[in-house]
């Protein structure tokens, strides 16, 4: 399904139903990212998935920008929905944006889930984001890969795992364009100026902050100061996993990613 912001057609899929849960994509993702998930996420919750500009099957840009833009995406896009209240989840980049629209518009947000993110866009982490770009620029699918794939995982998942990264590389060289990369660098220097330090306090909703053990990319130190500064948060660890902890541990971020999301907050501890 698609709607239109800004002259740009955006893609979104809504899936099952019951509370609304919307997921925001990470820098290298895709609604198509979450294939694996929808059934487990749609068992008692309307998932939303959403494409960002710049990304998916969503319009490209033809101008730089600031996460600000994405910001007013996901808010048009709860309106264009009819949904008034959502639990939201971000991952990395899609974290960023959610904190963003937590902190403005707490009306809107019933629940917080930011995995694998930070507060603001450290001189390690916008290295990192440079270091990509070169890559961009570069148009080697191979040098693409090689530059930006290995370290968001855990070195014992790519280890066990190397046959299936290396066919992962040869499908870059095939159907990465220069539009594609082009699209890569617009949304990664988009989150250079990210820095939402000051404005986590007014956070309202329930937080969780979901790490990983081996996140090279938003180290766990960089989530253990996020959960501190926004008042209700509560902060979990998966051990044994890199940035992109739902792949190699896709168990336990549905357990606590849902279970999260859907326990009664009146429970209380006899």
């Amino acid at each position: 399904m698609t709607f239109t912001f800004r002259d740009r057609s955006v893609y979104y899929e809504s899936h099952g139903k019951g509370d609304p849960l919307l997921i925001l994509n990470g820098i290298f993702m895709s609604c198509a990212s979450w294939a694996a998930f929808i059934q487990a996420f749609s068992k008692d919750n309307r998932l939303l998935l959403l494409d960002f500009l710049d990304q998916g099957r969503s319009g490209k840009m033809n101008a730089e920008y600031t996460q600000a833009l994405q910001e007013e995406l996901v808010v048009a896009f709860l309106d264009h929905a009819g949904i008034e209240r959502v639990h939201l989840l971000g991952i990395s980049y899609g974290g960023e944006v959610a904190m963003r629209i937590a902190a403005r518009h707490p009306a809107r947000v019933k629940k917080l889930i930011l995995s694998n993110t930070t507060a603001y866009t450290s001189p390690w982490l916008k290295d990192i984001g440079r270091a990509w770009e070169y890559a961009f620029r570069s148009g080697d699918g191979r040098q693409f890969f090689k530059t930006c794939i290995p370290t968001i995982y855990s070195p014992g998942f790519y280890e066990k795992n190397y046959a299936w990264a290396r066919a992962r590389e040869d499908l870059f060289v095939k159907v990465f364009t220069q539009d594609v990369y082009d699209a890569f660098g617009r949304l990664t220097r988009s989150a250079e100026t990210h820095d939402e330090r000051g404005n986590l306090k007014r956070i309202t909703a329930p937080t969780l902050v979901l790490s990983s053990e081996y996140d090279f990319i938003t180290p766990v130190f960089l989530q253990r100061e996020l959960a501190a500064a926004i008042p209700d948060a509560e902060h979990a660890v998966i051990p044994d996993a890199g940035h992109a902890s739902m792949y190699e541990k896709p168990e336990a971020f549905t357990a606590l990613a849902l279970g999260f999301v859907n326990l009664n907050a009146e429970i209380k501890p006899l």
